[in-house]
C-alpha cells in the first residue's frame, strides 16, 4: 500500500464527483467549501487552471482536476463547488461538481494503484460495495502548481468557456463573487482565535449551521440502509450501521418543529459527535462552510431549550445548532 496512505490508520476523507468519476482526499487539508463564483483571468493560464480568486488577501489558483487528470472537459454549472485546500504550504481551490460525503476511512480500505509513479496525482483507490473513488495526492498537485517550468499555457477564452455563460448564470456568479469579497474584507488577515468553521445545511425554509468540529461525517441518505426501530418517538428514523457501530438517525425538523422532512435525492445524513456519543441528523443537501468569529456572532434571545437558535452572521440569518442542548435533550434517551 502507498506509504502516504498507510502511515495513517484512520482519518476523514471528503468525497466528490467530477463527471462520472468519484474522487476523495484528506479532509483535514480543506479550508473551505464554497459555491462556484466568477473567476479572474490574466492574459494566459496553464490549461489546468480554471481561474484566479482572492482568498484571505491572497490570490489563489482554482484548479480543474479534469485537465490535470486528462479527462474530457465538462461545462461547469451553478451547483458546482470550489473546495479550498492547503497542501505543502500552498493554498489553492479544486472545482467539484458535487460534494458526496465526508467519512472516516481505515487505511486498510484503500487499494494500491496498478502502477508505481512517485509523481502521480493519484495515490490509492477506495472501493466499497459498488462504489469506488480515486484518492487525490494534493501534495503532488501543489508541486505542479509551484513548478516554474510548468508554463504550458492556453488561450484565456478556452478556460472561460467552461463557466456558465448565459446572462442569468453570469449575474449569479458575479453576485457570489461580490458576496465572498465582502466577507473577506470583514475578516482580517490575522487568524482570529475565536473564529471557527461551520458547515451549513437547509432545514425547511431555513439555513442551519453546525461547528465542523462536531461533524464525524456526512452521507447521502440513498446510500445508507436505515433499520427502523419499533415503539420509538416519531422523530427517530431508525439506526444505521457505520463501521460496525450503530448510530441513531433523527429527523431534526420533526424533532424541533414537528414537521416531517421531505425525502428526495438531495437528502443527507450528518453524523454529529459529542464526548463519547454520536447521532445522525436528517438534512437537505450539504451546503458551504462558513467561518464565524464568535465575538461577532449575534444570537437572538431564546428562553426555550430548543437546540436551534437564530443567529446573524454578516447580516444573514442562520439557525445555529447548539450541540450541548441537542445531546442533553432527554427525549433522545430511553429511561428504564
Amino acid at each position: 500500500m502507498n506509504d502516504i496512505v498507510a502511515e495513517q490508520k484512520e482519518k476523514n476523507y471528503i468525497f466528490f464527483s467530477i463527471g462520472s468519476y468519484n474522487y476523495a482526499f484528506d479532509s483535514t487539508k480543506v479550508l473551505s467549501v464554497m459555491q462556484l463564483i466568477e473567476l479572474e483571468y490574466p492574459e494566459s493560464l496553464p490549461p489546468y487552471v480554471a481561474g484566479l480568486f482572492e482568498y484571505n488577501d491572497k490570490i489563489i489558483k482554482i484548479i480543474d482536476l479534469r485537465k490535470v487528470l486528462n479527462l474530457a472537459p465538462i461545462k461547469y454549472n451553478l451547483n458546482s463547488k470550489i473546495i479550498v485546500v492547503k497542501a505543502k504550504e500552498t493554498t489553492f481551490g479544486v472545482i467539484a461538481e458535487d460534494i458526496k460525503e465526508i467519512k472516516r476511512i481505515f487505511a486498510e480500505s484503500f487499494g494500491d494503484l496498478p502502477y508505481e509513479k512517485s509523481n502521480s496525482f493519484l495515490e490509492a483507490i477506495y472501493t466499497e460495495k459498488d462504489y469506488s473513488a480515486s484518492v487525490i495526492n494534493l501534495d503532488n498537485i501543489a508541486n505542479k502548481i509551484n513548478d516554474p517550468e510548468d508554463i504550458d499555457n492556453q488561450p484565456k477564452a478556452e478556460n472561460e468557456l467552461m463557466l456558465p455563460d448565459d446572462e442569468k448564470s453570469k449575474e449569479a456568479l458575479h453576485r457570489r463573487k461580490l458576496h465572498y469579497a465582502r466577507k473577506m474584507r470583514e475578516v482580517t488577515g490575522v487568524i482570529i482565535e475565536s473564529q471557527d468553521t461551520y458547515i451549513t445545511f437547509p432545514l425547511d425554509k431555513n439555513i442551519c449551521c453546525v461547528q465542523i468540529l462536531h461533524v464525524a461525517g456526512f452521507y447521502k441518505f440513498s446510500n445508507v440502509k436505515i433499520i427502523e426501530i419499533p415503539c420509538t418517538p416519531s422523530f427517530i428514523k431508525g439506526v444505521v450501521s457505520l463501521k460496525g457501530r450503530y448510530i441513531t438517525i433523527i429527523d431534526l425538523l420533526k424533532f424541533t418543529e414537528n414537521i416531517n422532512t421531505k425525502i428526495d435525492e438531495e437528502t443527507s445524513i450528518i453524523v454529529l459527535e459529542h464526548e463519547n456519543y454520536q447521532i445522525g441528523i436528517l438534512t437537505g443537501a450539504i451546503g458551504e462552510t462558513i467561518d464565524i468569529d464568535e465575538n461577532l456572532l449575534k444570537i437572538a434571545p431564546d428562553s426555550s431549550n430548543n437546540c436551534l437558535n437564530a443567529c446573524v452572521v454578516n447580516d444573514f440569518m442562520y439557525l445555529f445548532l447548539d450541540i450541548n442542548k441537542l445531546f442533553s435533550d432527554e427525549r433522545l434517551y430511553i429511561n428504564n
